[in-house]
């Protein structure tokens, strides 16, 4: 996904003269939050919302089309205790995302046009993420809690004979939105910006089918990995889940959103400071 950013920023500069290219593109940051809806949140809302931050660049084509490559970091998670269910189960996960979008302008846009200053907008397009779901445990042995990655634990029996390969922390998602955007100032642009994130795995919780025999669990990953995989002893002391009982809903991906503040510039704002020094 680097290398697509990297290629269509470099066919731009080289299809256009070096003047037309700093006037159209623009640089900035985002700031705001993102939670996710999956197994542990399967309702929209904004339950454990997150700080996100972010790095954006634009090419406006015209008044109408523009693409995006944007960077963006943030923190998902959920818990089952919030809602009351005794099946127990928690992840956080840090979420790093590289997308490349194109936005469409509802009315024509120019950053330090008086005329056309304003406008609302929707995007799509496509994005990689990186993801890596944990939780706080007791260790059986020590007693003592401990913030642990799920993944490398085969909580589903993942990798055992019979069952599905690890999963990737790497997936593709499809982010879609709409926004608005203003220009400030002659080279200045503030905006407003919500999107989802549709994604290609069920796992970004670590959660998505059946429970697994502790024993064999026990035996290919330890005692950790069994813990981790049925946490209702905790709320109910000595039970757990039979063999093959749902864990998790297997026929719908998870998602995230993010949304927030958007603040760019363009980047003949840098040109001209240059040129008064």
């Amino acid at each position: 996904m680097k290398r697509i950013i990297l290629i269509i920023i470099l066919s731009l500069i080289a299809l256009q003269s070096k003047a037309q290219f700093i006037e159209r593109s623009e640089f900035g940051i985002t700031v705001g939050g993102g939670n996710y809806f999956g197994d542990l949140n399967p309702k929209y809302n904004f339950y454990k919302t997150n700080l996100m931050v972010g790095a954006i660049y634009r090419y406006n084509f015209n008044p109408r089309w523009v693409v995006k490559a944007s960077a963006m970091f943030g923190k998902v998670g959920a818990y089952d205790s919030d809602f009351d269910n005794i099946r127990n189960l928690s992840f956080e996960s840090r979420v790093n995302e590289l997308a490349l979008t194109c936005e469409f302008n509802f009315f024509d846009y120019q950053t330090g046009s008086k005329q056309h200053r304003i406008t609302p907008y929707i995007f799509g397009g496509i994005g990689v993420f990186f993801f890596n779901p944990k939780a706080e445990l007791t260790d059986p042995l020590s007693l003592e809690k401990q913030w642990v990655e799920l993944q490398p634990l085969s909580t589903e029996g993942q990798g055992l004979p019979g069952y599905d390969s690890p999963y990737s922390l790497v997936n593709i998602a499809v982010p879609f939105g709409l926004g608005l955007k203003v220009s400030l100032s002659q080279r200045v642009c503030i905006g407003l910006e919500w999107g989802i994130r549709m994604t290609f795995t069920d796992y970004l919780d670590d959660v998505s089918k059946d429970y697994v025999d502790r024993a064999e669990l026990t035996t290919w990953s330890g005692e950790l990995a069994a813990v981790a995989s049925d946490r209702t002893n905790e709320v109910v002391p000595n039970t757990y889940n039979q063999v093959g009982s749902m864990r998790g809903n297997p026929k719908v991906n998870d998602l995230y959103q993010f949304f927030g503040l958007t603040i760019t510039t363009k980047l003949n704002y840098f040109k001209s400071k240059c040129n008064n020094f």
